[in-house]
This record gives C-alpha cells, sequence and structure tokens, in this order.
C-alpha cells in the first residue's frame, strides 16, 4: 500500500520541534547552514521526552520566521522515548562556519581553562579532543545533540549552533543496550557532519 505523504503543519503538536528565528537578522544563511549541519545530529525535545534521529528540516509554511524538524512518521525505531532531561546537558561548546574567522569547513569553539577561554579548532580535530576530555572527565564520549534554541547568530550575522550533550550515565532506568544503542545512533549521525566537514554556504 502506498505511503500517504507527509502534510507539513504550521506548528508541530510538539512545541520543541518548532524552532523561532524571528530573533535573526540573516534568517536565510542561518536557514542553510542548520539544513546543512542538522543531518549530522539528533534533536532533543524535552516537552515529550524524545530524541529523534530521522527527520527533515523545513520552513513554516505561514510566516517563514521559523525552522520545523519533521520527524519521520513512518520511521518510529528512529525515535527514543523516554529520555529524561537530566540526560542532555548545556556545553557551551558551539559550532560555526570557518568563514567567521577566514578559515574553512566548520569550527567548533571550545571553552577551555578556568577563565573559559575559546579555542577555535578545526571540526576533525576538535571531535578526537573532545572525546578524550568528556571520557577523562565523565567517562563517556562527547555526544552531541540538539535542543531548540541552539541555532542563534554572531553579530555578524554569522550563523552557530549550540551544542548540548547527551549523558548516558543519567539513564539509570535503561538497560546497557538501550543506552549504547542511543549512544551508537548519536556517533552514526555526527560521523555524517565529520566526513562532510567542508561547508559551503
Amino acid at each position: 500500500m502506498k505511503k500517504a505523504p507527509i502534510q507539513l503543519a504550521d506548528r508541530p503538536e510538539d512545541p520543541d520541534l518548532y524552532w523561532d528565528l524571528s530573533a535573526l537578522q540573516n534568517k536565510k544563511k542561518a536557514v542553510g547552514f542548520f539544513q546543512y549541519v542538522s543531518t549530522g545530529f539528533c534533536v532533543y525535545s524535552p516537552s515529550v521526552a524524545k530524541l529523534y534521529s530521522n527527520f527533515e528540516v523545513v520552513l513554516s509554511s505561514m510566516d517563514r520566521n521559523g525552522l520545523i524538524v519533521l520527524p519521520n512518521p513512518y520511521a518510529f525505531h528512529d525515535t527514543f522515548n523516554r529520555v529524561c532531561e537530566t540526560s542532555v546537558k548545556q556545553t557551551g561548546i558551539s559550532l560555526f562556519p570557518g568563514e567567521a574567522i577566514n578559515r574553512e569547513g566548520l569550527i567548533v569553539s571550545i571553552p577551555v581553562g578556568k577563565q573559559r577561554k575559546n579555542h577555535h579548532l578545526e571540526l576533525s580535530t576538535a571531535v578526537g579532543f573532545l572525546d578524550r576530555l568528556y571520557k577523562k572527565r565523565y567517562g563517556t564520549p562527547f555526544l552531541p545533540v540538539l535542543v531548540n534554541g541552539d541555532l542563534k547568530e554572531f553579530r555578524s550575522q554569522t550563523p552557530y549552533l549550540h551544542l548540548h550533550r547527551f549523558d548516558p550515565k543519567s539513564l539509570t532506568e535503561f538497560s546497557e543496550f538501550e543506552r549504547n544503542d542511543i549512544c551508537s545512533t548519536i556517533r552514526d549521525r555526527f560521523s555524517d557532519i565529520m566526513i562532510s566537514g567542508a561547508y559551503v554556504r
């Protein structure tokens, strides 16, 4: 039986899946950046405690001031339920186009030291550094995820993403298999962006 096409609603029932862009000056650039890099991430919704790994990114059909993260309803196995909000943590780490600092590709900004001075590393270098850092601090690799509000803009109107991280140790009610499944999915998604890190606007 042929599947019915996915209908685009202006505002999804889950409010965390509508990303308001009204505060951004260069919406077109922000949308292009997000559509490119979002293939490398899972998106978390605290309202429904779900982590989505299979979705499309589309513009709001009415106001054009927002993005909608549209999960694939036929890929229920790509949505993780009962993911508590305490398992998704802020990092202070951001991802942005290298053109903002006259470099190519994607750049990761990492606050380091007591003064939290930002160090800018190319994506491929940053991944290894963050994995070592987080394994040492928390006993888990760096597992980046996105949450509504993470898409921001520098004063230069260059878009960037704040990166949250998934902490598998916080899911105490999950089995080791379930936690590993989520970790593997996040890493698999993130490997896509590492391979195609030569971002060009």
